[in-house]
Parts: C-alpha cells; structure tokens; sequence
C-alpha cells in the first residue's frame, strides 16, 4: 500500500512488515541492527507510545528505500505523531494534505500511463524475460525478434509468447516487423512483494550467467567483520552510489543492455 494511504508512520512502518517475507518475522530485530539501537526500543515505538527521533525517521526512509517524497512525508508523519501543541498538529496536518493530494495526482498521472492490473503485474513480474524485453527493444540494433532470440538464447516461438503479453499491453509496440518500447510503464516502489519477486528473478539470471564469465562482466563476493557504524555507513552510501550513477545512464544512448545486481546484508 501507498504510504500516503496512512496517517500514521507506525501503521505504515507495521503494514509494511506485515507485507514481508514470513509475514516480516525478524524485522524488528533488523531494524534495530542497522539503526544501532535495541530491539525493545524497535517494539516500543510500533507496538507502544514511544516515538522515534527525527534523525532515527531518516535512517527508517533509508531502511525501507522511500523515495525523497515518500521520505518527506514520513518524516511530516513523526512530527505529527510528537507534536506538543493543537497549532502544529494543525499546521502540520495541513501539509501532510498537501502531501497527499499531490501524490494522488503524481498516481493519476501514472495509472493512465500504467495498463497493467493485479493480474498482469503478476504475470510480468514472474519471470526476468518480461523487463528484459523491454530494455532490449530500445537497443536499435536489436529491436526484433530474431536478435532478442539470439542474443538471449531462447527459441523464437517461446520468446513469442512473452512479446504477445508485452504488446497486449502496450509495454512493447510492434510496427513493420520492428519493435519498440511502449508508452506504458510499471511503477514498482520498493515496499511492493512484488519487488522481492524481481529481486530474486534477476539474481537467479546472474548465477547463470557466472558460468559463462567474460571480460565485461564483475562478480564479487565479499565477507566482512566490521563495525555498526561502517556497516552502517556502507548501508547508506549504496543508495547514493545508485543515483549518481542513474544520473549517468538515463540521458545516455541505448546501446547495451546490462544488469546490475547489488547484495549488501548481514548473515
């Protein structure tokens, strides 16, 4: 569900557990490892009447990989939940509305561009091959049917009935024996089970590929004793390596199509 649904960042952060793996057992003590803190405390703040610092909600946005919207809104949420007088609350629930109305504008806007329902996303989502497409497609040099075949090693006929779900729902549009990606898209936020699924499907591509390594490709396994605050530290630099090199890659040509899959947890 969409954080702006809720009122509440202990409703919101509760549901999003639920939503996990296992039904989110253990979650608690995961929070609690990577901001450092006890699991009591984790339990008091969900299960009770304590709040968490600001500083703590940021460290949470991180956590749940909220965009800079989602996070601004969830910290909006704990200064609610702690402020001391009825004019904040009011101040603030005026911009918490705010917050909602423009999300429910951003979500319009992405549902006339996004055809898929439930049933679909759970088709999409089951295999690597239906996002691989997509990306393949915008490769000029690969924008039919054949190439996608050879370059990906899947007979034609099975690749076949991929594209007819592709199409269907104009994530891929076909003209003249060409194809091309598609005006639709698919919002995935990281809080959706759905993205554990995804996850999972393009690790799976990538222990296959590690029997066919080549010059262009890295793997790497690494296995540390460290402290919490430089595996914390570790922990938050991931996702700003991520932007900066998104900023790179989305203004560049579509020229190659290439996967990268990033693993950082505690075992």
């Amino acid at each position: 569900m969409s954080i702006y649904q809720f009122n509440s960042y202990k409703m919101f952060f509760n549901d999003w557990v639920a939503r996990q793996p296992k039904n989110g057992h253990g979650e608690y003590r995961r929070l609690a490892l990577a901001l450092g803190v006890s699991t009591t405390l984790i339990s008091q703040v969900f299960n009770g009447d304590k709040d968490i610092s600001l500083e703590m909600a940021s460290d949470i946005c991180d956590y749940l990989h909220l965009n800079d919207e989602e996070s601004e809104y969830f910290l909006l949420l704990v200064e609610m939940e702690k402020a001391g007088s009825f004019k904040l609350k009011n101040r603030l629930s005026k911009q918490i509305k705010d917050r909602k109305d423009r999300a429910k504008k951003l979500e319009n806007r992405f549902k006339k561009e996004t055809v898929l329902d439930e049933s679909a996303r759970q088709i999409y989502y089951s295999s690597w091959i239906y996002p691989a497409l997509r990306i393949l497609v915008d490769i000029p040099d690969l924008n039919d049917i054949e190439k996608i075949s050879e370059r990906l090693l899947i007979p034609k006929n099975q690749l076949l009935k991929f594209l007819e779900f592709m199409v269907k729902h104009n994530l891929i549009i076909q003209k003249q024996n060409k194809l091309k990606m598609g005006p639709s898209s698919v919002y995935l936020p990281a809080t959706d089970p759905l993205a554990n699924r995804n996850h999972q499907n393009f690790r799976n591509l990538a222990i296959q590929k590690m029997n066919f390594h080549n010059d262009e490709s890295f793997y790497y396994t690494g296995l540390y004793s460290l402290s919490e605050s430089v595996a914390n530290e570790l922990r938050k630099a991931l996702p700003d390596f991520i932007e900066e090199l998104l900023k790179k890659v989305k203004p560049s040509a579509s020229e190659t199509a290439r996967c990268l899959n990033i693993d950082f947890f505690e075992f």
